[in-house]
């Protein structure tokens, strides 16, 4: 198996992904105007998680609607902006279409910076500072350098590898998605989220599966009762577990921090499987056709 304390397990990453996840905090695009209240976001693509983090309504009569047109919205992003679009309500596109007010380079990690600009762009600049403590508190420990004792990322990699992440976040279950994409586009590995109702799901959907050998591993994001009943159920059921607790502070900034912290998960997977961690050239193809 690869090292991921050696240098040369890091050729994989071919574009410099390693130098894009620690330079997150503080990049992407800064509102050059002010937007009248009230605000709401519409979220596709890599938009999608950063709206419901936002706390925006998805709809408003009047004031704001910002579009977030992360891609791979097949035309539902630009027919929403023209209903929208009244003497009442300003629509403002943000994203990695031509036209766009606001244009992202398209990115995995681009959640985060569609967040930075919704904050910023609806006053919630306290909000953002939190989120920015944070995120930069868990880099200390998460980046190539740090080594595979000190380094959860690098640990939770390695329990991944040849298994499929089962996601459970019952603190805020939109980063089980969130995730998911992590997973896929930086990983290039598939993960599962369970549905509504997961409790229920883990214990009758997985009944007798770890005896026939399915490599599952559920990974349980943050704390709390539920996160103990997954456990409890989930012991029997899956191949392995790991528990993954939220650091201190708002749900905001917890979810952020877990969705950065997977994110370096998915990095090392993807290098583990010697793979380039980065998009690859089919998404643009997709892009374009969408």
């Amino acid at each position: 198996m690869r090292d991921l304390d050696r240098e040369e397990t890091y050729l994989s990453d071919r574009r410099g992904l390693a130098l894009e996840l620690r330079d997150l905090v503080g990049s992407g695009p800064v509102p050059t105007r002010s937007y009248p209240a009230p605000h709401a976001a519409l979220g596709y693509g890599e938009g999608h998680f950063a709206a419901r983090l936002s706390g925006l309504p998805d709809w408003t009569e009047e004031g704001t609607l910002f579009v977030l047109e992360g891609g791979y919205d097949l035309g539902e992003a630009a027919a929403l902006s023209l209903l929208a679009e009244t003497e009442r309500v300003q629509v403002v596109k943000v994203g990695l279409r031509p036209g766009v007010e606001v244009y992202l380079s398209p990115s995995p990690l681009n959640p985060y910076r569609y967040l930075r600009f919704l904050l910023l762009a609806t006053g919630q600049e306290e909000a953002l500072s939190e989120v920015d403590r944070t995120l930069l508190e868990e880099r200390k420990r998460l980046t190539p350098e740090i080594p595979l004792e000190e380094n959860p990322a690098k640990f939770l990699a390695y329990t991944l590898v040849e298994r499929i992440p089962l996601l459970y976040a019952p603190f805020y279950r939109p980063l089980e998605e969130a995730a998911q994409s992590l997973f896929a586009r930086i990983g290039k590995s598939l993960a599962l989220t369970p549905p509504h109702s997961a409790l229920e799901f883990f214990l009758t959907g997985l009944e007798a599966r770890h005896e026939q050998g399915d490599p599952l591993a559920a990974l349980l994001l943050g704390e709390g009762e539920a996160v103990r009943l997954a456990k409890e159920i989930l012991e029997t059921r899956v191949d392995a577990i790991a528990e993954v607790p939220a650091p201190t502070g708002s749900r905001l900034a917890q979810a952020l921090a877990l969705w950065y912290r997977l994110a370096w998960t998915a990095y090392y997977l993807a290098l583990l499987y010697g793979v380039d961690p980065s998009d690859p050239e089919v998404l643009e193809r997709l892009r374009e056709a969408t």
